[in-house]
């Protein structure tokens, strides 16, 4: 960069982590002033569903209003609505493979988003649609779409970004927020790899009709995260808002889902004579999730929940084809490798012009819901850093954020790793008892010491 110019900042992917350092970095052009690019490989916003529910947590919230500009922020409702008051729990229950309840921790219940911000990090969240938090962060940004990165080329004066289509692009500091399998971490730290649990996981956005959404909550309760525990190393994680689809033509409402299903991906193999399943046929996938619940699951009322909630999910690769389906586009029902990516497995990284950010460094399982918030706080602490910027210590910058970065994701992802790993291994008669003893204990401590 030539002395007295404007720095350049190239963000490669328009996830809430990408989008929210652009506005971070834009926001704080009175203090220090980029050029910033920011390029997504999809074809256009909605190319791809971007997921319905995610929990937004305090640590997450703070960092998106220290980067958001107030005309951002104040949309941020339309996102993450306001909790309903005696109808929603914003929090987690955790039950056994019968729904018996073993922990519940005491979340905090807060009126809005804003007061989020002013509750501690311990058990507090709040339940978002993750298609509209992308919606909001896109509003004044300037994507470049259609732009895949497979790579970059550092110099003495600068960094390159490499495209698909054969463009190149010219920048002072390349950050790759290009998710989990960014082609800018396999460049930059080839190193860092991909920890694959061994666990297969099949997710789907679904519209509940009220009568049976009030016939789960009589077995799961109104918690608005629900997790269940199997005895073959299954688990499922459903994720939900009690507020009415809106333009729903149905007259009985419906409301936004999110379900999961998990077991170990051995199974697969001891099934393959019996069930067929095309990860490319979304009917077949669904017809093999309720065979698994059926066959690793006993008879009862929760297993008849969540055999059910699998007949609401779309059975055609087409939503248009689904009568009172409320999505523009989704990503139609497969298999999909639990995985994540611990940053200090690799001791020896680096420091340059190009830096990763969300995923593309420390992928994280769903289990605690802590992937986007880190994301997000990664945005506001390389934008903090970055305020100290100039052409001779723009290492030192980076280096910063970097150890930061690692020491705090790893944590998070090592933490979720370990606890979905008991999860995942198969237990018996007394392995049932000793596990939902210890939970109950855990459940206890953390309501005495958590609620205060």
């Amino acid at each position: 960069m030539q002395s007295g110019t404007i720095p350049t900042v190239i963000i490669i992917g328009a996830g809430p982590g990408g989008l929210t350092l652009y506005h971070a970095l834009i926001k704080n052009k009175d203090k220090k002033e980029f050029n910033v690019k920011i390029f997504e490989r999809e074809a256009h916003p909605t190319d791809r569903w971007q997921g319905y529910h995610i929990g937004v947590n305090a640590r997450g919230v703070r960092s998106l209003m220290n980067c958001l500009p107030s005309s951002v922020a104040s949309k941020l409702p339309k996102a993450i609505p306001n909790p309903i008051p005696d109808v929603e729990c914003h929090g987690i229950s955790i039950s056994d493979h019968k729904g018996k309840c073993l922990i519940h921790p005491p979340y905090k219940q807060v009126k809005d988003v804003f007061e989020l911000t002013k509750v501690s990090d311990d058990f507090s969240a709040i339940i978002s649609y993750r298609d509209r938090l992308r919606d909001v962060l896109l509003e004044d940004v300037p994507v470049q779409w259609n732009k895949k990165c497979v790579g970059f080329e550092e110099t003495e004066d600068g960094v390159w970004a490499i495209f698909e289509d054969g463009s190149r692009e010219f920048g002072d500091i390349l950050v790759g927020a290009d998710g989990v399998n960014s082609l800018v971490r396999k460049q930059k730290v080839p190193e860092l790899k991909i920890f694959d649990y061994n666990v297969n996981i099949i997710n789907a956005d679904v519209a509940v009709p009220k009568s049976f959404m009030d016939r789960s909550i009589k077995v799961h309760g109104n918690t608005l995260i629900q997790k269940s525990l199997g005895t073959k190393g299954d688990w499922t994680f459903n994720l939900f808002r009690l507020i009415p689809i809106e333009n729903n033509n149905d007259t009985e409402p419906h409301y936004r889902t999110t379900i999961s299903f998990a077991y170990p991906k051995k199974l697969d193999i001891k099934l393959s004579d019996k069930i067929k399943v095309d990860d490319n046929d979304p009917e077949s996938v669904i017809k093999y999730v309720k065979h698994l619940i059926q066959t690793l699951r006993p008879e009862c009322e929760l297993t008849d929940i969540l055999i059910k909630l699998w007949d609401f999910v779309p059975k055609s690769s087409d939503p248009s084809d689904q009568e009172n389906y409320p999505f523009k586009t989704y990503n139609p029902t497969q298999r999909r490798k639990l995985q994540d990516i611990n940053p200090l497995s690799v001791k020896t990284w680096t420091s340059s012009r190009v830096t990763l950010l969300g995923d593309a460094a420390h992928a994280m399982n769903p289990v605690f819901g802590l992937g986007t918030n880190n994301a997000i706080k990664d945005a506001d602490v390389l934008s903090q850093a970055l305020l100290k910027y100039s052409p001779e210590n723009y290492i030192s910058c980076i280096k910063e954020y970097e150890n930061e970065m690692r020491k705090r994701t790893s944590s998070d992802v090592l933490m979720a790793r370990s606890f979905t790993k008991r999860l995942s291994r198969p237990i018996g008669f007394f392995g049932v008892i000793i596990r939902n003893s210890i939970m109950k204990v855990i459940n206890t401590f953390i309501n005495i010491y958590g609620a205060k």
